[in-house]
C-alpha cells in the first residue's frame, strides 16, 4: 500500500517540483517543430495517464458497488427462505384454529363434565390467537423489510447502471485520445529526416536524464538511513512487471549508444510493481520516457519506471517492496506497451540482472 509521507517537507517538494520544472523547461525548444510537437505528445499523454487512472477509479467503484447488490441479494433470498417459513407456520395455526373452532364454547361446557378439562381447552383458545397474532405481526416485519430492501437493490442497480455508462464515456475518450496521439507520432517521425537526427536526439534525452538525476540526487531528500540497504538486497528484488525482456543493459541502441536499463514487454494496463522500499522523488511526463516514477531506495541508490499509461503515486510518497505503483503504458513516444526500468547508485545505471531475482 502506498502511504504519503512527511520526512520530506512540504516546502522541500516543493523547490524540488520548481527546480524539476525549471530544468524541463529549459529542455523543450519551443521554437522547433519537433520542441512543439513533444510539448504536444506531453500534454496529450498526460490526458491519457488521467483518464486511464479515472476508469480505474470507476472500476473499483463498480466492483464495490457489485460487492454491496451481491450482499444485499444475499439478504433478500434469507429473508423470502425465512418468510416462507412463517408462512407454513402460521397456515398450520389458522388449520388448528378452525378445527377448535369447530367446537363453540356452549358446546365444550356441556360435554366437559371435568372443570379443569375446560379450564384447559380456553386455555388453548387463547394461547393459538396470541401465537397467530404474533405470527402475522413478524410476517407483516418482513415483508415491510422486503420491500425496503427490494427499493434498496433497485437503486443500487441503477447507481452500477450510472457508474457503466461513466466507464463506457471514459473509455471512448480514451481511444479518441489514443489516435491523436498516433497523429504526433506520425508528425514527431516526420521531422526524424535520418539517423543522425535520431541519434542526436537520442544523446540529448541520455544528457538530460542524466541532469534530472543529479538534480534530484542533489536535492533535499528523506533520511533512509538505517531502513534499507539496497546492496543487502542485490539478486534478491522482485520483478517490476512480468513480461518478455527485449531489451537488456548494455545492447546497442544507436551507433555508441546503448541501453542503460531494460525494456520488458507486457499489455497496457498491466500493474507496475515497486521493486524495495524507498521514497518517490519524481513522478510525471519527460521527455522519451514518458510518464515517468523514479524512487530513492537511500545511499545514493534510485530506480526508474518509465513509458507508464498511468501514476499511481506522486512526489514525497513513501513505497514499499511490491507496492503498485503505476500501470504499464507506452507513454513518450513508444509504440509497443512496455516498461522501460534502470537501477542507478551515485546517477550511474547499473546491470538490473544483477538485482533482481
Amino acid at each position: 500500500m502506498v502511504v504519503s509521507t512527511a520526512t520530506m517537507s512540504n516546502e522541500q517538494i516543493r523547490q524540488l517540483e520548481l527546480r524539476i520544472k525549471q530544468l524541463k523547461a529549459q529542455m523543450y525548444n519551443a521554437r522547433s517543430q519537433y520542441g512543439r510537437l513533444q510539448q504536444k505528445l506531453k500534454d496529450k499523454e498526460e490526458q491519457i495517464g488521467d483518464i486511464a487512472n479515472r476508469i480505474r477509479t470507476l472500476q473499483n467503484a463498480l466492483l464495490n458497488k457489485q460487492k454491496t447488490l451481491y450482499k444485499l441479494k444475499k439478504q433478500e433470498d434469507q429473508i423470502q427462505i425465512k418468510l416462507q417459513a412463517k408462512r407454513k407456520i402460521l397456515a398450520k395455526q389458522i388449520t388448528a384454529a378452525y378445527v377448535m373452532g369447530r367446537q363453540d364454547y356452549l358446546k365444550l361446557w356441556l360435554n366437559q363434565e371435568d372443570v379443569f378439562s375446560i379450564g384447559r381447552i380456553l386455555a388453548y383458545y387463547d394461547y393459538f390467537n396470541r401465537t397467530k397474532s404474533n405470527q402475522i405481526k413478524r410476517i407483516k416485519t418482513s415483508l415491510k423489510t422486503l420491500t425496503t430492501l427490494k427499493n434498496t437493490i433497485k437503486l443500487k442497480k441503477v447507481d452500477i447502471n450510472n457508474v457503466i455508462n461513466k466507464q463506457i464515456k471514459k473509455k471512448q475518450t480514451l481511444i479518441f485520445n489514443y489516435k491523436q496521439r498516433k497523429k504526433i507520432l506520425a508528425q514527431l517521425a516526420n521531422t526524424l529526416e535520418n539517423q543522425s537526427t535520431e541519434l542526436k536526439r537520442l544523446e540529448d534525452n541520455k544528457r538530460h536524464l542524466e541532469t534530472l538525476l543529479s538534480t534530484l540526487d542533489k536535492a533535499p531528500k528523506a533520511d533512509l538511513a538505517g531502513q534499507i540497504n539496497l546492496a543487502n538486497l542485490k539478486g534478491k528484488l522482485v520483478s517490476p512487471v512480468k513480461g518478455r525482456i527485449l531489451k537488456r543493459f548494455g545492447d546497442k541502441l544507436v551507433a555508441d549508444l546503448k541501453w542503460q536499463g531494460m525494456l520488458i514487454a507486457a499489455p497496457l494496463g498491466n500493474k507496475v510493481r515497486v521493486v524495495a522500499p524507498g521514497q518517490v522523488i519524481f513522478a510525471q511526463w519527460f521527455r522519451n520516457f514518458g510518464l515517468l516514477i523514479i524512487i530513492d531506495h537511500g545511499q545514493s541508490y534510485m530506480s526508474l519506471y518509465a513509458h507508464n499509461q498511468s501514476l499511481y503515486v506522486k512526489m514525497g510518497d513513501w513505497v514499499q517492496a511490491n507496492d503498485i505503483i503505476a500501470t504499464v503504458g507506452n507513454s513518450g513516444g513508444n509504440k509497443i506497451s512496455a516498461l522501460y526500468f534502470e537501477i542507478r547508485y551515485q546517477a550511474k545505471p547499473q546491470a538490473p540482472r544483477y538485482w533482481l531475482h
